[in-house]
């Protein structure tokens, strides 16, 4: 079977399908519309010629969202995002799309059909967040149908999703700072809570750390990987969050102290499991040398802040607390976002800005200072 294509206008293009000749010699043809680059083009033509030569090809009409979006998931999603978020696609059309309108013709899609989906999702109590997430998600996909020539528009661009809810930080004040860490300083959680809140990592980035990350010399540490849970695979490695996550992060000399605590400690553990030791360098780990489940830093967290009757605080309130303290004591914006691995300055200031109306007016305070003459 082969196949050409023509353009019909800028972005536009005419996927052509020769099926040969039926019974009287006529030749047959079978049209396709396709929008997107050339390149995008080409490789929808030489996909579509081996579903068709393989039998795994759906006329457009036919198709129901369901089975499109299991295709969507096979050909794009998973070989396009991060195994985690590829799950919670998966996961999103599973539980959502799938029973609101799976069975539904992709071509008979209406606004009407998502917007039911919204509201029903709302009235079953479910966040506006986990909403905006499908909105997302059924988005994304359809925009690869029009792009692939199954659709003539993306029926999503005729809704107005509801707004993320924002969840608000909970940072912990000085006092409330030192009581934490007084009372897991003697506790095997007390060095992964001190790097968390020295150094305003990601859960996921402790977990990762390995001892070829960490300078001791130097007093710094470096965000290399992360580990994760998947659902179905355990516990594995994966890349920072964004490239800007891979960074360099100064460390305190208490917290030089303790890691090199930890490293002796983790040589005698290595000594005693011998040959069950599992060496994969990790800096926290079990017993066998495994790295630490994220979840079981976060239940040991919970239990602790629970204990100190600290409310609504969470393990990666954190990392808001490093960052809001470092504000408060008048270290630079720039330097905070760097250790914080955000993408720009202005992420960091638009996260802490309840921190810095109290900045700017002790910056006030310190510029007419300066400028006083003094008798």
């Amino acid at each position: 079977m082969r196949g050409s294509i023509r353009q019909r206008s800028k972005g536009s293009w005419q996927l052509i399908f020769d099926l040969g000749r039926d019974e009287s010699g006529q030749r047959q043809q079978k049209f396709m519309t396709f929008r997107g680059t050339k390149a995008e083009a080409d490789k929808k033509l030489r996909e579509t010629l081996q579903q068709m030569e393989t039998g795994g090809y759906v006329e457009a009409g036919k198709e129901t969202v369901g089975s499109f979006m299991q295709r969507w998931l096979k050909d794009y999603a998973a070989t396009n995002t991060a195994p985690r978020t590829s799950d919670g696609y998966r996961g999103i059309v599973k539980r959502y799309v799938d029973p609101a309108f799976g069975s539904v013709l992709l071509t008979r899609l209406t606004p009407r059909h998502v917007q039911g989906l919204y509201t029903g999702m709302l009235e079953r109590g479910l966040s506006p967040t986990t909403v905006l997430q499908t909105h997302r998600v059924l988005r994304e996909a359809l925009t690869h149908a029009v792009r692939w020539g199954l659709l003539s528009r993306n029926v999503t661009d005729a809704i107005d999703p509801p707004r993320k809810a924002t969840r608000e930080m909970t940072p912990m004040d000085e006092e409330q700072a030192r009581r934490f860490m007084e009372a897991v300083e003697d506790s095997e959680w007390g060095l992964p809570f001190k790097v968390l809140l020295y150094t305003g990592l990601r859960r996921s980035e402790l977990t990762g750390l390995k001892w070829s990350n960490i300078d001791l010399e130097r007093a710094a540490l470096s965000v290399t990987q992360t580990v994760q849970r998947l659902k179905g695979k355990g516990l594995v490695d994966m890349d920072p969050k964004s490239p800007r996550s891979k960074r360099r992060v100064s460390l305190p000399s208490s917290a030089v102290a303790a890691l090199r605590q930890q490293r002796s400690k983790q040589a005698a553990q290595r000594l005693l499991a011998g040959p069950a030791w599992l060496g994969h360098d990790y800096v926290f780990t079990t017993a066998e040398g495994r790295p630490i489940a994220p979840d079981r830093l976060s239940a040991a967290f919970q239990r602790i802040s629970n204990s100190l009757g600290f409310k609504n605080i969470r393990l990666h309130d954190l990392r808001h607390t490093h960052a809001t303290l470092m504000l408060k004591m008048g270290i630079h914006p720039k330097i905070v976002s760097e250790r914080l691995g955000h993408a720009s300055i202005g992420i960091t200031l638009d996260t802490y800005s309840h921190v810095l109306p109290g900045l700017q007016e002790a910056a006030a305070e310190a510029f007419e200072e300066a400028l006083s003459v003094h008798s």
